[in-house]
């Protein structure tokens, strides 16, 4: 890239800047500097918008690049020699010139060679005049949104390669697939090298949609206060979610391909669910309490799951999946509609993994270990009620319904299904006892009771 005669001094700017930004995720470790990679000029009604790649290294491990688009502003937080900037994501012209600039198809060059890409979806675009809001709760990107009609989220810390969410939303929409909020188009850096980068996407907003999460919640703690919540028409609502979910599933494996799961896949995932099982057996060991010792007791019972897996002859279909699935990526409109969120899947996996087909039992389990979570929430992550447990069966029961009813071909043979999904949920529930016996102590019971129940029902414990 060819220099610019600010630049050192914009670096030395940045680099007390960026780690005061929430979307920072380097905040825990020891920052050794900062550089420009790369830049690209916007214009946004008369306003230059500087687009740049920003490389933060670090003292030990890898460095990370960071979307920084800035603009010069007199009462900017941001001093470079004479002049100050702030982030572009706080000025409204700026954020419609990146949604313009999304589904516009058009190209602007970059300073190392490459150049910025709009890739429109579906033609619509926000007006010029689009009234703009931040979203003050996003972390690890930033979202605005415009006419309450729009959303743009940009990705802050840059992955090189296909995206998944924007891939995904993008072959959804193309498919008409009903339960995603329509991609419109998306920003590509597309480097000198050939090799890309997605760094903002356009969907639809649904205004007055509420997220599962707070549906579920809302329901358990009504029924430990002692009342209704809604829990019965909620359990209708989630069959109907199993039913999207495998809606979801059949239109990926349409469009991007499906093949299927053998012996050496099963031997891999049983392999990957004993080498977890074994880190997080053993943090319990140290670190757990009451709580977690009889989950430790329970380790042949849960190395006696995977072996079944290993054992398979078949897995079953592999297609794309959302990877990350649960009751706080989904949105019940306010016609009654479910809208599946964020395909990034899982933040801590590396992006071809991500991108990897597996198998959608992987997206079940997820979201049916969610319930236990909503379930235990009123309590702090204590036992449940035996009114909000019940209610915790039953959707499980629901959704596992809803799904079956809708994916058809995709369910591999009853047994398969049986060992496979047991295995996946026990999986699940391992790696949630290990972040929270990491992170948050007192929630370690929720995913020991999870891994408890998973082994009764198999009866193993």
């Amino acid at each position: 890239m060819s220099p610019r005669g600010d630049d050192r001094a914009l670096a030395a700017a940045l680099r007390g800047w960026m780690p005061l930004q929430r979307w920072f995720q380097g905040k825990a470790r020891d920052l050794a500097g900062v550089s420009l990679v790369d830049e690209a000029e916007l214009a946004a009604h008369g306003r230059g918008v500087r687009s740049l790649v920003v490389e933060a290294s670090y003292e030990e491990g890898p460095a990370e690049r960071y979307l920084v688009p800035l603009v010069a502003d007199d009462d900017g937080p941001l001093a470079v020699e004479q002049q100050r900037f702030s982030d572009g994501l706080s000025h409204p012209e700026v954020v419609r010139a990146l949604a313009a600039a999304a589904t516009s198809g058009a190209t602007v060059p970059t300073r190392g060679g490459g150049r910025l890409r709009g890739r429109p979806v579906t033609g619509q675009a926000p007006s010029a005049q689009a009234s703009v809001r931040g979203l003050g709760v996003e972390q690890t990107n930033s979202s605005a949104v415009l006419d309450d009609a729009w959303i743009l989220k940009v990705l802050r810390r840059l992955e090189a390669g296909a995206h998944p969410d924007v891939e995904l939303t993008a072959v959804l929409t193309s498919a008409g697939f009903a339960h995603v909020p329509a991609q419109h188009g998306s920003l590509v850096l597309e480097d000198a090298d050939g090799s890309e980068t997605a760094l903002a996407v356009l969907s639809d907003f649904h205004a007055g949609a509420e997220e599962g999460w707070a549906l579920a919640t809302a329901a358990t703690a009504a029924m430990s206060r002692g009342g209704g919540g809604g829990a019965d028409d909620l359990h209708d609502d989630l069959e109907r979610l199993g039913g999207v979910v495998a809606a979801l599933h059949t239109t990926l494996a349409a469009r991007l391909g499906r093949a299927e799961a053998g012996p050496v896949e099963a031997t891999a995932w049983a392999q990957g669910m004993r080498a977890q099982a074994e880190r997080v057996l053993d943090l319990a060991a140290r670190r757990g309490g009451p709580a977690t010792a009889p989950v430790v007791a329970a380790a042949d019972a849960i190395a006696a799951a995977f072996d079944q897996v290993a054992a398979l002859e078949e897995g079953g279909p592999l297609t794309r999946i959302h990877g990350d699935l649960h009751l706080g990526q989904v949105l019940r409109t306010p016609e009654g509609s479910w809208q599946l969120l964020d395909f990034e899947g899982e933040p801590s996996r590396p992006l071809a993994q991500r991108r990897a087909a597996d198998s959608p039992l992987r997206d079940v389990a997820g979201m049916v270990r969610s319930f236990d979570y909503a379930a235990a929430a009123p309590t702090g992550g204590g036992a449940p009620a035996p009114a909000v447990a019940a209610w915790r069966d039953e959707a499980r029961r629901r959704f596992l319904d809803g799904y079956a009813a809708g994916a058809g071909a995709l369910l591999p043979p009853e047994r398969t299904t049986a060992v496979l999904l047991a295995a996946l949920e026990l999986d699940k529930a391992i790696y949630e006892l290990g972040y929270e016996l990491s992170n948050r102590p007192g929630w370690a019971p929720i995913p020991a009771g999870g891994i408890l129940r998973a082994l009764g029902a198999r009866g193993d414990h």
